[in-house]
């Protein structure tokens, strides 16, 4: 069981910010080797930043991987602002979700008309477009 008190650490910021991305664009996106090249480190740094090997990087280090995932270097410092910035990136991936979806089904310019739903709302949306763009419709049984 983890301790409630224990402070994030770098390894748990940067494994946030993978499984985010993995999730978004895909699990050979965020191999240690793409990170490495994308950010010009080996991927042997990548490995022992992200299990807590390597615990205080250069600032150069922290800046090119907060420039690959899109957050502010503050992400890998600051646990509030690493929260703020979690919840934007899972609206982000919940838009992007729905406008996928919405855009396979004809539908464009949606995220303008949905931008104020929390990223909870955005997913139900998303998955209701799914269900409905499904060859049979949402499955039922019965007669």
């Amino acid at each position: 069981m983890s301790d409630p008190n224990a402070r994030r650490t770098l390894a748990d910021a940067l494994s946030s910010l993978i499984d985010k991305k993995a999730a978004r664009d895909g699990e050979h996106t965020v191999t240690d080797q793409a990170i490495g090249e994308h950010i010009g480190k080996s991927r042997t740094t990548v490995w022992k930043l992200r299990t807590g090997q390597e615990q205080n990087p250069k600032i150069e280090t922290l800046d090119a991987l907060a420039g690959f995932f899109g957050v502010k270097v503050t992400y890998f410092l600051d646990e509030e602002k690493a929260a703020a910035a979690d919840e934007q990136l899972e609206s982000l991936a919940a838009a992007r979700r729905l406008q996928e979806a919405a855009e396979r089904g004809g539908v464009v310019g949606i995220n303008a008309r949905l931008g104020s739903l929390s990223p909870e709302s955005l997913l139900a949306v998303a998955r209701l477009i799914e269900q409905l763009d499904e060859p049979d419709g949402p499955s039922t049984t019965g007669a």
